[in-house]
C-alpha cells in the first residue's frame, strides 16, 4: 500500500454511526455478505452464520472460514451494531497490524458499506 492512502485509511476516524450499522445489519439479515471472492487473501468481510451470529473476519478464497484466523463473532444483531456503529476506516484499517501485507488491503471502510448497501446481489 502507498503511504498516501494508508495516510487516507488513518485520517477517517469518523464513527459509522448507528444508522449505517443497522442498513449493513439488515442487509446481512437479508442473507448478503460483504467480501471479495478472488484467490487467496481476500481482506476483510462481514457475513451472517447459519447460527445466526454476525463475524467479522477475513476471507480467503472468498470465504471465512476460520482457518487461519478465526472472524469475531457478534451472538446478537445488537452486539453486531452497537460494535460497527463504533467503528471508522480508520479503525478496520488494520493499520497497526504486524504484517504489512494487510495494512490497508482490501478492509472495510466507509466507501465499502456504503457500495454494499446499494447493491442488489451477492457479495462486494
Amino acid at each position: 500500500m502507498s503511504a498516501s492512502y494508508l495516510q487516507e485509511l488513518a485520517a477517517d476516524t469518523a464513527f459509522f454511526g448507528y444508522h449505517l450499522a443497522s442498513q449493513v445489519a439488515g442487509k446481512l439479515d437479508e442473507g448478503h455478505s460483504l467480501g471479495y471472492f478472488h484467490r487467496d487473501y481476500c481482506g476483510m468481510g462481514l457475513q451472517k452464520n447459519d447460527k445466526g451470529e454476525y463475524l467479522y473476519g477475513e476471507l480467503h478464497d472468498g470465504y471465512m472460514d476460520g482457518l487461519l484466523k478465526a472472524p469475531s463473532k457478534f451472538g446478537s444483531r445488537k452486539a453486531f451494531v452497537d460494535w460497527l456503529a463504533f467503528q471508522s476506516t480508520a479503525s478496520l484499517a488494520r493499520l497497526n497490524d504486524s504484517e504489512p501485507f494487510f495494512r490497508g488491503n482490501q478492509t472495510i471502510t466507509r466507501k465499502r458499506l456504503e457500495d454494499f448497501l446499494r447493491q442488489q446481489s451477492g457479495s462486494f
